[in-house]
């Protein structure tokens, strides 16, 4: 369930709500800010050259693109917002272009940046809406014969040229950065969040198939290995030693010293335990103070018993559970495939009879079912 919930977060954070609508947030205030700083430095060109009408046309198209910003920042209205700016752009590009000539003047330029700021503001759809108004533009401006309602000199037309075609660049460029700066951020937010889904995914993974306690496989991961290891015995004609083993008195010690103190003993139990099987071996904690080993060995070796004696031994050494040291001994039984039966439950079933058979005669033991005792004397 955290996981799912984990994933519906991250699925919101990158979501056009959420992550896009940001982005555009970012895209729109950054570009109306720069036109702004453009548009007063065009103010001053035309101020300068006695272009009145040019002169209101820009303060105008500054005094709307503030007005923008203000609307931007009170509604969080990407769309209008985007749509708003790119059509200002248009109207301002229109313009111009119409009282300084048409097709013959530089401010025709502007007609490139235009689809440009509709797909980066608002997106595809923009890009297609004013790329369409664009070319309509072009067609009707190459219909007509304008007549400019300023004639400049040579060299103050130069300079206009330079400027126009500098700015859009200019717009145009800074445009794609910012654009390929919030991809970048977009992309590191993306790794980050499949990261901590991959780790997350990989702690349920494992929680799911071992003991948090212990840190050994528990009784799912068991369920898991032992049909493979039945097959792979069969294959080899190997046998599998089923060790089932309980802690002695564990109940008690719970009891007395408290439950912190339990899960020291199971802790420090499953160490010793591993300590004992070999590398190859299987071990596993079913649950409370019971453990599963599984060993595959060839007919007639004496593997389990010597494990056996091994564990016994470890578990006559004291345990130390903070300010008390005790002893906590272990009762064990053991099972055989083939001999005892052949699949998992009877196994276990078989083992768990003889772990009991072990408590009954006072614990600190281990027992071999009448049936493997018989094969083995």
């Amino acid at each position: 369930m955290y996981l799912v919930n984990k994933l519906k977060v991250f699925a919101r954070e990158l979501s056009t709500s959420n992550s896009d609508r940001g982005r555009q947030y970012r895209l729109i205030h950054n570009i109306s800010i720069e036109l702004i700083i453009l548009g007063l430095f065009l103010l001053y060109i035309n101020f300068a050259w006695h272009m009145w009408m040019m002169v209101h046309l820009v303060i105008a198209a500054c005094g709307f693109a503030a007005l923008n910003l203000i609307i931007l920042k009170k509604t969080q209205n990407t769309v209008l917002c985007g749509h708003f700016l790119t059509f200002l752009a248009l109207i301002i590009t229109t313009l111009g272009s119409y009282w300084m000539g048409g097709l013959s003047s530089s401010y025709f330029v502007w007609y490139y940046v235009i689809p440009i700021l509709a797909a980066v503001t608002i997106s595809w759809y923009g890009l297609v809406i004013y790329a369409a108004l664009c070319l309509a533009m072009v067609v009707f401006f190459s219909m007509q014969e304008l007549t400019p309602i300023y004639q400049l000199a040579p060299s103050n037309e130069l300079l206009m040229n330079l400027i126009n075609i500098s700015f859009s660049l200019f717009v145009i460029a800074t445009t794609l950065y910012s654009v390929l700066r919030e991809n970048e951020q977009y992309e590191r937010l993306l790794s980050e969040n499949n990261y901590l889904l991959q780790t997350d995914k990989e702690k349920f993974h494992y929680l799911a198939r071992y003991d948090a306690l212990t840190n050994l496989p528990n009784r799912t991961y068991f369920q898991m290995y032992i049909q493979n290891m039945l097959e792979a015995a069969l294959n080899k004609n190997y046998c599998i030693t089923f060790f089932f083993m309980d802690l002695d008195k564990f109940k008690h010690v719970n009891d007395l010293y408290g439950h912190e103190a339990g899960d020291s003993l199971l802790s420090q139990s499953a160490k010793r335990l591993q300590s004992c099987f070999r590398e190859k071996d299987f071990l596993a904690r079913l649950g409370g103070d019971e453990f599963i080993a599984l060993i595959m060995h060839q007919h007639g070796d004496k593997i389990p018993q010597t494990i056996a004696k091994r564990i016994l031994q470890q578990f006559n050494k004291p345990f130390n559970l903070g300010a008390h040291d005790i002893i906590c001994q272990i009762s064990i039984g053991l099972a055989v495939y083939p001999f005892d039966a052949f699949n998992a439950e009877e196994l276990l079933a078989k083992a768990d009879e003889a772990m009991y058979s072990a408590k009954k005669t006072g614990g600190n033991t281990y027992h071999i079912t009448k049936r493997v005792k018989r094969i083995y004397s």
